[in-house]
């Protein structure tokens, strides 16, 4: 069975085998532009398959004999950086001698330096790396030919612009150039009226707008933390997603929840990379259920598995909310998102509504028990 009669017939024997029967609306409508080597803005929630998206051409264009860098990925977390280079090495398995290495802070310079040095015809990284190999001049990038901005939006929200803008400002013109956002805002547009020219658009779904695999509701209750348990055991979810706002308050709630019985990891910003990558193997691998983050600490985290996420907190700003609900529902299959709120917060669900033109569900529940049992 072919996954499309536009790709080579070793690429659709490998898509096969690694379980790629059909594809997903984003791989759909942007695979004919790509691989014409147009330039192209894909808008698109996390979990509807966008890697592939770009990978898959990306691969088809790849040319195995030359070592030098072809293509160029940029990512905004560690996380995402990684496993983009896991799909790029899974979807290359058939060509022999091509080559993926990622580079990321956190990590020995040394250990990527002699990466490298070995040859990579594809690179993935996050901004901040990419752009200190640069300046080294052990990253070299005469030969790209296919540069990709992965979660454009997070990565201009982590203040990677000047970096993102230095790394583009470096490759050679005759490129092709993919953007790929969940949201599409100012910055993010004025980014890709620099770097690209005439590109594609390519929509799937509302812009800014969360995925509607998503099961979406509120709840409004006096203690958040009953909540939060009483969700838990009442959805049983193999994995679950708990944000907060704050570091403090993922402290304070891990805490809380500690108490009562509910076992959890929390994921801020003042861990260290080691504890972070600890943290984040034991939730990946189901042994750890609940997992509490910031928005900053969780951007990149691309896991199948949570079919919840909880808003302990309303997000600050609605882009919150839709990268938040995108951690769960993704591939097609379906997710559960709740918002908790308290009496005084209702004025927070109405803006959240008002700005991404959604209607949120009020879900009544009784007060939950104080433990889990």
């Amino acid at each position: 069975m072919s996954f499309s009669e536009q790709l080579s017939k070793e690429m659709n024997r490998t898509l096969h085998k690694i379980g790629y029967r059909k594809p997903t609306p984003i791989q759909e409508q942007t695979l004919a532009p790509l691989l014409e080597k147009k330039d192209l803005i894909g808008l698109a929630q996390t979990g509807t398959g966008k890697t592939a998206a770009f990978m898959i051409p990306i691969l088809e264009k790849i040319f195995p004999p030359n070592r030098k860098v072809q293509a160029l990925i940029l990512c905004p977390t560690r996380e995402l950086a990684m496993q983009t280079a896991k799909v790029a090495a899974e979807l290359s398995a058939h060509m022999h001698g091509v080559r993926t290495v990622s580079v990321y802070g956190g990590q020995s310079v040394g250990i990527q330096l002699k990466a490298l040095r070995a040859g990579a015809q594809i690179v993935v990284g996050t901004p901040g790396r990419l752009k200190d190999l640069i300046n080294r001049n052990a990253l070299k990038l005469k030969n790209v030919r296919t540069v990709v901005m992965d979660e454009a939006d997070e990565m201009l929200d982590f203040g990677f612009r000047d970096d993102m803008k230095e790394i583009l400002s470096s490759v050679p013109e005759n490129r092709q150039t993919m953007l790929f956002s969940a949201t599409m805002n100012k910055e993010v547009t004025a980014i890709a009226k620099q770097f690209q020219t005439n590109p594609v658009r390519v929509e799937v779904g509302e812009q800014n707008r969360p995925v509607e695999t998503v099961k979406q509701a509120y709840m409004q209750t006096k203690r958040k933390s009953n909540a939060v348990c009483g969700l838990i055991k009442t959805c049983e979810p193999r994995l679950s997603l708990v944000f907060c706002n704050t570091k403090r308050k993922v402290k304070e709630l891990q805490k809380e929840l500690h108490g009562r019985g509910l076992a959890s990891a929390c994921l801020h910003g003042d861990m260290r990379q080691r504890e972070r990558d600890t943290i984040m193997n034991t939730f990946r691998k189901g042994k750890t259920k609940v997992l509490i983050a910031t928005d900053v600490a969780a951007r990149g985290i691309d896991i199948d598995k949570i079919d919840l996420v909880i808003n302990y907190d309303v997000p600050d700003k609605p882009d919150y909310y839709v990268h938040r609900i995108g951690r769960t529902g993704r591939a097609g299959k379906d997710g559960r998102a709740y918002t908790l709120i308290t009496p005084r917060e209702h004025g927070k669900i109405k803006d959240l509504e008002r700005k991404l033109h959604i209607k949120l569900k009020q879900e009544k529940r009784e007060e939950d028990s104080q433990s889990v049992s």
